[in-house]
């Protein structure tokens, strides 16, 4: 089960990576990626991506998120603890 925490992680690691979450009236967020950035004559060109849910009530939101942003370029890096486990060399 995911967890409002698990969501605001993702969020803040997509964002780094170049997207953008627009929150709609139901309290979603509307995942967009940034084409291009805005200039002095031209405006941002973003690409719609997914609508991701902005509370993990849904058991699958985050996994179908995660899904979703990665087939738009998204790496989500995995933080574990400890020690690497050893290469089996049978």
């Amino acid at each position: 089960m995911s967890t409002k925490k698990d969501l605001n992680q993702l969020r803040k690691k997509a964002e780094k990576q170049g997207f953008r979450f627009i929150e709609t009236k139901n309290s979603h967020y509307k995942v967009f990626l940034v084409v291009s950035e805005a200039t002095a004559t031209q405006e941002e060109v973003l690409t719609f991506v997914t609508t991701m849910p902005s509370t993990p009530s849904e058991y699958r939101g985050l996994k179908n998120a995660r899904a979703d942003l990665k087939r738009f370029g998204f790496v989500h890096e995995t933080e574990r603890k400890g020690k690497p486990k050893p290469q089996r060399t049978h």
